[in-house]
């Protein structure tokens, strides 16, 4: 048998988190963004299992699932006694399942199991699943023909088709991980899964000054697949002081390398950040200057006209990137930690961005995003040590 030319990868099927508290994700996720509940697990999948979980639609066609451990030895509730809440999975739509495993197999890929077929009436499911250098954060290819419930072990409470959100997320436009050490994460999703190559940045924050031994630095490439236009943003600290930076940050809250953010795609930036904030959600802030600069770099990169209004832009706190005519508009938000006031709740963050052609990820907000983190992570350390010297007292 020839050897497939790819991995055959057709889309995201669904993202997987294991969280603590199942009840508070979920109110979270409908409240906040609006997504809906659309299936959960059957009984005696979690009496088999030790875990129970429920699916929301989020993104355009990608699940949602939220994954709480009811025994302490089921694998929700090994990855939460060393993780706080994130993603455990990453759940993708391949074309033809033993292409895939083919392909996987010829680049020693590190399977978990091997594929596992259902079949229910007139469908059948199969999958498998590889362990990856994000910690505990593995991979699960699924291929699904006509199957008639959401996946193997979960029931329908809902009507997919008529689930959705009032903000219209269309999909997932990227994927960002922190790890320590990028060249071992990008090389796997070229060597292992056949990724490309699709953008690159490095740069040290506006804090940055050797010789006060303040400020970080940050390296990040994207490598895409280019049938499936699915991109990895992977970020790694820069020396020096590589400890200061937030990637390395990040690592130790997650206790591991893990998936940082999902941007989630939408077509008109101004209304849904407007809704999102009147829900209560929590965006980082750009620093002050951002828009007093943001002029004189919109002519430097020859961004041109944008067809949102500026006042409006300014007042929400989006920012702004581009060249060559072309733009994207993003926002980031805050940790679910901060957004639900409890550290078990993790550094995980969401991204919201409207692109208007073009196709980077914001080299100048990068920087804005990270300058922005760095001054929250400078004021909580002054809080720290304001605390402890209150308790002193």
């Amino acid at each position: 048998m020839s050897s497939p030319k790819s991995l055959g990868l057709s889309g995201f099927h669904s993202i997987e988190f294991f969280v603590k508290d199942l009840p508070r994700a979920l109110a979270w996720h409908n409240q906040k963004f609006g997504f809906t509940e659309v299936a959960r697990t059957t009984a005696d999948f979690e009496s088999r299992h030790g875990q129970k979980s429920v699916v929301m639609r989020g993104a355009g066609d990608v699940g949602w699932i939220f994954t709480a451990p009811i025994d302490k030895a089921s694998s929700a509730g090994k990855w939460l006694a060393r993780h706080p809440e994130g993603v455990s999975h990453l759940n993708f739509k391949v074309n033809k399942m033993s292409a895939a495993a083919q392909f996987l197999a010829e680049r020693k890929a590190s399977f978990l199991y091997d594929i596992q077929e259902v079949k229910k009436n007139n469908g059948n499911w199969l999958e498998t699943s590889i362990a990856t250098p994000l910690g505990e954060t593995n991979f699960r290819f699924i291929e699904s023909n006509n199957f008639e419930s959401f996946a193997p072990g979960f029931e329908w409470t809902a009507d997919w088709n008529k689930a959705g959100n009032p903000f219209a997320f269309t999909d997932i436009d990227h994927v960002t991980c922190n790890t320590r050490c990028m060249i071992g994460l990008t090389e796997f999703y070229r060597a292992v899964l056949g990724f490309e190559q699709y953008w690159g940045i490095e740069f040290h924050t506006a804090h940055h000054h050797p010789t006060a031994g303040t400020g970080s630095g940050l390296e990040s490439i994207v490598m895409w697949d280019p049938e499936s236009q699915i991109k990895f943003a992977t970020n790694q600290p820069l020396q020096p002081y590589y400890n200061n930076s937030q990637i390395e940050i990040f690592i130790e809250d997650n206790n591991a390398a893990g998936i940082q953010h999902f941007a989630l795609s939408v077509k008109e930036i101004i209304p849904v950040i407007s809704g999102l904030r009147e829900k209560g959600c929590i965006f980082l802030q750009a620093p002050g200057k951002y828009y007093k600069q943001l002029p004189e770099r919109m002519v430097s990169n020859n961004i041109g006209k944008i067809n949102e209004p500026m006042e409006k832009i300014e007042k929400l706190g989006i920012l702004v990137d581009g060249r060559d005519n072309k733009y994207l508009l993003q926002l980031f938000m805050k940790e679910m930690c901060v957004q639900m006031d409890d550290p078990a709740a993790g550094p995980f963050f969401y991204e919201i961005i409207q692109r208007a052609g073009d196709p980077g990820f914001g080299d100048g907000n990068f920087k804005a995003l990270f300058d922005s983190i760095e001054q929250d992570q400078m004021a909580a350390s002054r809080q720290e040590m304001r605390d402890r010297v209150d308790s002193l007292i």
